[in-house]
């Protein structure tokens, strides 16, 4: 390692604005502090970038020494493939700050370093809003290069439909722009992103803030686990209805609280964009008798905190092991989600703060959006489930419990889908193969092997989700 760091240390191109951290100093152990500790990329340093130029230097003596390197965003991504890198750099974005509006207020020039919230917040403050994550401490352009599910998707489709243009270093370090006159490696951007270069910057399509639309009316109901099937019995109506409201989405976590029972609660929630939420929703679900009911106006900067994925919630905590196990689906499957429940009320004490996430985010404009215009697979799938193992660091027993109670858990939740595992690749666990998050059609899978090849030739970015080539 310290031949590694001389070696570096030569390199004299970087601006005065980058630095250089070894492991043990302060600056490394930030950088590489993942969400999920079981995740552990192995890098020998960290290079802070502050501009497009320092990315491109990193990648270019990277190369010349044959040294992998891996880009750093958020931190988020949990894919096993991650900890497939040795002996690596990583390429430290956090020093790309920035959110600028442009084009007469319709774009937003936004820099690789700023997370979901700051840009949220940002956008705010300049009286914009526009499809953003449901996490604050994500990075904010990785989740656009895996698709993007966030609020306000039902009005404008998904954060990757509002990509207008990157900045993308590729693996030579020659940096280019990518849109829609770059058309096959845009469309590749938007779904397969991670495996063709570091995106430095974005050109993002944003909205006027307009009262009523920029706010949330939510309701949160806490049900103990007997009244599982008449409370998914309501939401399957719910997404059966041909042109649902895309102010209506839906979100649960099932979880494991004594105070409320031994076995499994879940806390079903309401989101409704705009002033109040309509009698009709919420009164079918209130006359379900829940032990508790919370409700909140939220605006849409301070939204993620409802579910406590905001700055200092505890869903943005690192120090703890997280495997997350998604699989896309159409509808509840009622015996299949009893059946997981089941298997999650088995869970060993070491496993006490999981829960089965089961996203239900409006999909008007996702699904208006032809499936074959982004690298995207899956506009028709209405759920995201996603077993979410929450279990103490640096125990590989606990690993291999998490990884075979995470396969049992997406078994259950898929076996009367009568459908193969479609996964949503920004929660990918890292075992899907890639029919399962890049989709099944074969002109697609074509498709996105013949540009990997041509623009990824060495494969030096296969290590979040790879392209099988």
């Amino acid at each position: 390692m310290m031949r590694l760091f001389v070696k570096f240390a030569c390199l004299s191109l970087l601006s005065n604005s980058a630095k250089v951290y070894r492991p043990g100093t302060q600056g490394f152990v930030d950088a590489t502090a993942r969400w999920d500790a079981s995740t552990k990329p192995g890098l020998e340093l960290v290079v802070m970038v502050a501009s497009e130029i320092d990315v491109q230097h990193t990648v270019e003596f990277a190369n010349a020494h044959n040294i992998p390197y891996l880009a750093i965003g958020g931190g988020h991504g949990g894919s096993m493939s991650l900890n497939n890198i040795r002996g690596g750099i990583g390429i430290w974005l956090r020093g790309l700050m920035g959110v600028d509006i442009t084009n007469n207020g319709t774009e937003a020039v936004i820099q690789a370093g700023q997370k979901s919230g700051e840009v949220i917040q940002a956008l705010w403050d300049k009286r914009k809003m526009s499809v953003t994550g449901g996490c604050d401490c994500t990075g904010f352009v990785s989740p656009v290069l895996g698709g993007g599910h966030g609020w306000l998707q039902g009005r404008y489709g998904l954060l990757t439909d509002n990509l207008l243009s990157a900045r993308l270093v590729l693996w030579n370090g020659t940096a280019i722009t990518v849109d829609e006159k770059t058309p096959e490696l845009f469309w590749a951007l938007r779904g397969a992103g991670h495996n063709f270069g570091i995106v430095t910057s974005v050109h993002y399509r944003v909205y006027d803030r307009v009262t009523g639309e920029d706010s949330f009316s939510t309701v949160a109901f806490i049900f103990r686990q007997d009244k599982l099937e008449s409370v998914f019995t309501v939401a399957n109506r719910w997404l059966e209805v041909p042109n649902r409201p895309m102010e209506l989405s839906h979100f649960t976590n099932v979880m494991i609280n004594p105070a409320i029972d031994a076995k499994p609660s879940f806390v079903f929630m309401i989101y409704w964009q705009g002033d109040a939420i309509p009698a009709s929703y919420k009164d079918q679900i209130k006359a379900l008798s829940p032990v508790s009911t919370v409700e909140r106006r939220l605006t849409m900067n301070t939204v993620n905190s409802n579910a406590g994925s905001d700055f200092g919630g505890p869903a943005c905590a690192k120090g703890a092991s997280h495997r997350t196990y998604p699989v896309n689906l159409m509808k509840y499957n009622l015996k299949s989600l009893r059946r997981a429940v089941d298997i999650f009320a088995t869970l060993p004490s070491p496993f006490s703060n999981s829960v089965i996430m089961l996203e239900g985010f409006a999909t008007n404009r996702v699904e208006q959006i032809p499936e074959e215009s982004t690298a995207y697979p899956d506009r028709r799938s209405k759920i995201l489930a996603s077993p979410l193992l929450t279990y103490p660091a640096n125990d590989t027993k606990l690993d291999k419990m998490a990884f075979e109670f995470g396969k049992q858990l997406r078994t259950a939740l898929l076996t009367d889908a009568k459908v193969p595992l479609s996964a949503y690749v920004n929660y990918a666990n890292g075992d899907e193969n890639n029919r399962a998050v890049y989709g099944y059609d074969q002109w697609r899978l074509q498709k996105l092997q013949g540009l990997k090849k041509r623009y990824d030739p060495k494969g030096k970015f296969s290590f979040y989700e790879p392209i099988q080539t």
